[in-house]
Formats: structure tokens, C-alpha cells, sequence
């Protein structure tokens, strides 16, 4: 991994050591950064990491220099450094916290502006998420092909192919064959245009206290983790599809660049929609990691660890962690149950009940908890350290102002249903 620094200098020198079958010559220069980043932990740190590359190599059967590295190799590394992470973090001020919101304060943003997203555009017209962001999509780019389309707004083909034909149904698009390239007709550029208008208001609101240069920096950063949550699901799907056990999705490739027969167009005109776009990539990569590691859907992974942090934990406050409605949170806990990973204790009663792992369950937690650091790692790895507390500064404020807008529009449709 290349991030944190402390972490990254471990690792190379355990390369080299292991490449080499002698300490590094940089070793020095590696020590004295570790100090100023570890202090007292630094030396012993080094000497760890040292006796395990020496071990490896050994059991290898390595006798020369100019050794490769393989993937394995990395993979049981992270675990030992692992270890040093909780004391090691201590010196670098919340980066480990600030890694983990990408995971979940972004979903729990998200849910909360789709909500009220809902009950603002249903007062225009009933048409699902999907649907929206396409025509406002179609409408800033022009004609697109389902395929570009897929890749700009994150989700795959089957479900833009089914948005594509709700919407060829409303005549709001159009194209001459399946493959064409979908454009926008006159009743569907009124619509988009009217909704764009409620869009950009809804957008005011999300950026309210965010200057221009402070907003142009936090796109900035979003296009970065953009990029390396593409990665991120293009390693997964094809380690998902050929079955590499060795593979190491969490190392960045050097080389890798996105497929460019499908652009990622970053749309700068709504704050939402690139992030959308991110959380969708990173979804769909936590859905494929977690799957291979538990045979657990993202949000199943999602539910036992929330479980876990606060066990035993009664209904109400799971819910209202999980920012989904009862009947969701309780179909999933329930299959958790079911396959022996949840236990319930209390009185008679769902909402009575309180929810614990069970050790199974505690086994998949600590995978998916080290799989999510290593996502969240990956995710940040580009990411200097002022970027960082500028981004999550910003989106702290995004945070904030959906919370607003969501208790307004809630308001809003108490009202409306109030009236006789």
C-alpha cells in the first residue's frame, strides 16, 4: 500500500529485503522518515518486518538477488502491518477515520438526499432516480450510447437498458436501433429542463457555504478517487471472472487506465452527481470483494458489522444506523439469522430483540473489516494529506446541508398529506 507514508516505507524495504536477501542500502534514510512518523515504534517496526521478509524469502527457496516480489507475499505483509496500524495511526491525526467515511458516511449522504430527493421531484413527476439522471445527463452531454451511459453514471448496462426503455416508452428519448446512440426528444428536454431548474435549486442548497474555489477543489479530489474506484472494480470483476486466487486487488497497477471505449463523464453542474457516480463504483466493488471473501451482498456486509460495533444492539438504534426503513433492515437481519451469523437474545419480538455475532458471524466481520480498510486505503492512496481534511472538510458541509434539506422536504409532505 502507499499510504499512510509509514506505511509505504515499511513495505518497500520489506520488497527489497525479501528482493535482495540483504538489508536495503536505503535503510538508513527509511529509518530516520520512520522516526519523525513512528518514534520509539520505528526500530522495532523495521526489525519486524525484516525477519518476516527474511522468513519469506527463505521459504521460498530464494538464493540470489533481483528476486520478484509475488502478490502473496504483499497480501501477508499487509496482515502483519495490520498489527502496527492502531498504535502507528495515533501519530498521524485521524487518517484512519478519515478513510473509513468513503464507505459509509458516503452511502448514509446519499441515502438521505435521494429521500428527499423523491419527495421533491414526485411533486413534478414520478420518475425513479435512474431515469432523472439520465435525462440530465443526455441533456448536458447530448446523445450518448447505452454503453458511455452505463459508465458515467456508475451502474451496469442491464439496469440503463431498462431505464433507457422506461423512458423510449414516455417518449422522452429516442434513437434509431438498440445500439444508437440515445438522445433526448422535445418532451424529454422540456422535462429535463424543468427539472434541471428544481436540481439546481436543490443543488444551492447542498453547496450552501461552499465558495467556488473551495467547490473546484473538491471535484478535483472526487475525480481522483474516481478514477482509482474504476480500478478498483475492474481488478475485483476480473479476479471475480477468472478466479486468480493470487491476485491482490488492493495494489494500484501502474499502468492501469480506465476503458476508454466507455468515458467517465464528470459532471460539475450538481455536487450529487459525481458522487453518486463514485459510490456506485465503489459499491459495485465492495459487492464483488465481499461476495468472494463471505458470500455476503455489501449490504448484508454492511448489517453484521454495524451488528458487531455495538453488540448486543437493539432494533431501533440498528435502523437508525443503517438509515434504511424497517422492512429492509429486518429481511436482511433475518437472513443473517437464518445462516447462523446473527443471534438474538431479549424479549418476544423483532423490535424487543437484541442482536449479537455470533462466532461465525465475528469471523466474517474481522475479513470484511480488513477488506474495508484495505479498500479505503486504496481509495485514498493518491490523496496528499491537506487534500484529504480539505475534502472531508467540504463534505462535512454537504453532510450538513442534506440533513436540512431532507427534514424540510419531510415537512414539506406531512403538509401536503395534512390537507384535506
Amino acid at each position: 500500500m502507499v499510504v499512510p507514508e509509514w506505511r509505504r516505507l515499511l513495505f518497500d524495504h520489506a520488497r527489497s529485503v525479501y528482493a535482495d536477501g540483504a538489508e536495503a542500502r536505503e535503510k538508513k534514510a527509511a529509518t530516520t522518515k520512520l522516526q519523525q512518523l513512528l518514534g520509539p515504534m520505528a526500530d522495532e517496526a523495521m526489525r519486524i518486518v525484516e525477519a518476516f521478509a527474511h522468513g519469506a524469502r527463505a521459504a521460498d527457496g530464494l538464493t540470489g538477488s533481483g528476486q520478484g516480489v509475488p502478490p502473496e507475499f504483499e497480501t501477508r505483509l499487509s496482515i502483519i502491518l495490520n498489527g502496527l496500524a492502531p498504535e502507528a495511526e495515533t501519530h498521524r491525526s485521524g487518517e484512519g477515520e478519515q478513510s473509513a467515511v468513503i464507505q459509509q458516511e458516503l452511502w448514509q449522504l446519499l441515502y438521505k438526499v435521494r429521500e428527499s430527493a423523491e419527495l421533491s421531484y414526485a411533486r413534478e413527476i414520478d420518475l425513479v432516480e435512474l431515469d432523472r439522471r439520465i435525462l440530465f445527463l443526455l441533456r448536458s452531454q447530448g446523445p450518448l450510447v447505452p454503453a458511455d451511459i452505463s459508465g458515467s453514471v456508475g451502474v451496469d448496462k442491464a439496469q440503463v437498458s431498462r431505464s433507457v426503455k422506461r423512458l423510449l416508452e414516455l417518449k422522452m428519448v429516442e434513437r434509431d436501433q438498440i445500439r444508437a446512440p440515445v438522445s433526448l426528444t422535445r418532451k424529454g428536454a422540456t422535462l429535463a429542463d424543468r427539472l434541471l431548474r428544481l436540481a439546481e435549486l436543490r443543488n444551492r442548497e447542498l453547496t450552501f457555504d461552499i465558495g467556488d474555489d473551495e467547490l473546484a477543489s473538491f471535484f478535483a479530489v472526487i475525480e481522483k478517487l474516481l478514477h482509482r474506484a474504476v480500478m478498483l472494480y475492474e481488478q475485483e470483476r476480473a479476479l471475480n471472472q477468472n478466479d486468480v486466487k493470487s491476485l491482490n486487488p488492493f495494489v494500484a497497477d501502474p499502468d492501469y487506465e480506465p476503458n476508454s471505449e466507455n468515458p467517465i463523464v464528470i459532471e460539475r453542474s450538481r455536487i450529487l452527481a459525481p458522487l453518486m457516480t463514485l459510490s456506485a463504483y465503489f459499491s459495485r466493488s465492495g459487492a464483488l470483494t465481499f461476495k468472494r471473501l463471505t458470500s455476503l451482498s455489501n449490504f448484508e456486509s454492511w448489517v453484521l458489522n454495524e451488528i458487531a460495533l455495538d453488540a448486543p444492539i437493539d432494533w431501533n438504534t440498528l435502523v437508525s444506523r443503517l438509515d434504511r426503513d424497517h422492512s429492509q433492515a429486518g429481511r436482511t437481519v433475518t437472513a443473517l439469522i437464518e445462516r447462523g451469523l446473527v443471534k438474538r437474545s431479549g424479549k418476544p419480538g423483532r423490535r424487543h430483540g437484541l442482536f449479537s455475532p455470533t462466532d461465525e458471524g465475528q469471523r466474517l466481520i474481522e475479513i470484511i473489516q480488513e477488506a474495508s480498510r484495505q479498500r479505503s486505503a486504496f481509495l485514498m492512496a493518491p490523496l496528499s494529506v491537506p487534500e484529504r481534511e480539505r475534502f472531508f472538510a467540504t463534505f462535512e458541509k454537504v453532510r450538513r446541508n442534506a440533513v436540512v434539506q431532507l427534514e424540510r422536504e419531510r415537512t414539506f409532505d406531512e403538509l401536503g398529506h395534512s390537507v384535506p
